[in-house]
């Protein structure tokens, strides 16, 4: 009786002090691939790519991995809902030849205050692609940790809104499933309005990015 109430207090320890990973492979209509760490230091100036990038999510600060797996959980959350905007501007970014194929992102500002006060990286969702391609690579999920320990991801409006403005590369334009209250404003003053009454035909245009 012992050995069995032993046992169970071994394996309550072992699943409470299980740490939390963040999840990658397919998840609904897209694909987690990774994840990467910028650290920024004070005392090492300039960019850490490419030499300071971390590649593993155990590399990241206690704060870095935090905000990673924040970031993640709120994305893998959007993927599992089919009627979320995110779920249903990327399946259709899909159907006409883009990837759903996500990079999650985190940068790490909590040892360079003087360098995010001069500005930080945006959290935001964008497209890279070492091949320069125009149709393939990665969406970067991208996270940013202030000085402060404060975590900032992207928003769905962001996600949608910027989807949308790759579309022209396909020739094909936004589903009026994904309503205006869905998209971002004031990114840029009137950029995305200009880009939605673009390719509903209005008179007013501007560039897709």
């Amino acid at each position: 009786m012992k050995k069995l109430a032993l046992l169970a207090t071994l394996s309550f320890v072992t699943i409470a002090g299980a740490q939390e990973y963040p999840q990658t492979g397919r998840i609904g209509p897209a694909y987690i691939g990774g994840m990467e760490y910028w650290p920024f230091d004070d005392a090492i100036p300039g960019s850490p790519y490419p030499d300071r990038v971390l590649w593993s999510y155990d590399e990241g600060s206690d704060l870095a991995k935090k905000c990673m797996l924040k970031g993640n959980q709120l994305l893998v959350s959007w993927l599992k809902d089919d009627n979320h905007p995110v779920t249903k501007a990327l399946k259709e970014y899909k159907e006409i030849g883009g990837t759903a194929d996500f990079f999650m992102w985190t940068n790490d500002y909590s040892k360079a205050p003087a360098q995010a006060a001069r500005g930080m990286r945006k959290s935001k969702v964008w497209w890279w692609s070492g091949s320069g391609s125009d149709t393939s690579g990665w969406l970067k999920f991208e996270s940013t940790v202030s000085p402060d320990g404060t975590c900032s991801n992207p928003k769905p409006e962001q996600i949608v809104s910027y989807l949308e403005s790759r579309y022209s590369l396909f020739a094909a334009s936004p589903s009026e499933n994904i309503t205006d209250s869905s998209r971002v404003r004031g990114a840029r003053p009137g950029f995305f309005d200009r880009v939605i009454n673009f390719f509903r035909g209005d008179s007013a245009s501007g560039s897709a990015r």
